[in-house]
């Protein structure tokens, strides 16, 4: 497989000379979180340093601990910039009144967001082993919006259910996505798992969250 290229590294590439870069706060993160991501999904979370992560992103080491602190809140910062994509998503979704739409838009933007970056179950994983992320972490506005939505959605379509209910019907739709990706790797080389096996693991898995939560009558108030 080739080797991603940061935007960033393209550009010195290009060139052959290390381009000059403004120091716009807002852009030197999104290099920085960019170049995080390719590395991860090629490395993964422990599989590179910061002074390989600053080459990537064509700013100096210094700046990373400057924005992040060190490795660990970068890492955190990429699992938050895409997990707050994620759920800007999945609230739109909601907005639009199509959280129940037949081929459940909510349950593949999950699918769609693990499976284009596929640095994200590593990470998330990582995370959870090693003490990276924490409940207090999670536990605080905006990273508990879109999931709290999504369970009270899920609820809704529970007749009888308790806000428990929906939370394990959440969770059973991460846990699932989450094995998956993490398992793809191995299957993509011992079993010929392809994008199109992805496609009807995905259509399954939209059927499966269908049966278990989609309203049976009017909803609940």
């Amino acid at each position: 497989m080739a080797k991603s290229t940061t935007p960033a590294k393209a550009a010195r590439a290009g060139n052959g000379t290390r381009s000059p870069r403004p120091r716009n706060r807002e852009q030197t993160i999104k290099d920085i979180l960019d170049a995080a991501e390719a590395l991860l999904d090629s490395k993964g979370p422990d599989g590179f340093g910061l002074a390989e992560l600053g080459r990537e992103a064509g700013i100096s080491f210094g700046l990373i601990h400057h924005y992040f602190g060190g490795k660990e809140g970068l890492l955190r910062a990429v699992l938050q910039r895409t997990m707050r994509e994620m759920g800007r998503e999945i609230r739109r979704i909601q907005d639009g009144g199509h959280f129940w739409d037949p081929d459940a838009p909510a349950v593949r933007v999950v699918f769609d967001t693990f499976a284009r970056k596929p640095g994200l179950a590593r990470l998330l994983a990582w995370g959870l082993l090693t003490g990276l992320l924490s409940v207090e972490e999670y536990s605080h506005e905006p990273d508990r919006v879109a999931l709290d939505a999504m369970i009270d959605k899920f609820r809704e379509g529970m007749p009888g259910a308790t806000r428990s209910d929906a939370a394990a019907t959440t969770t059973l739709l991460m846990s699932a996505v989450l094995g998956f990706n993490l398992l793809r790797p191995l299957l993509a080389r011992t079993s010929g798992w392809t994008s199109r096996t992805d496609t009807i693991l995905r259509d399954q898995l939209v059927r499966a969250m269908g049966a278990l939560a989609r309203p049976r009558g009017p909803a609940s108030s």
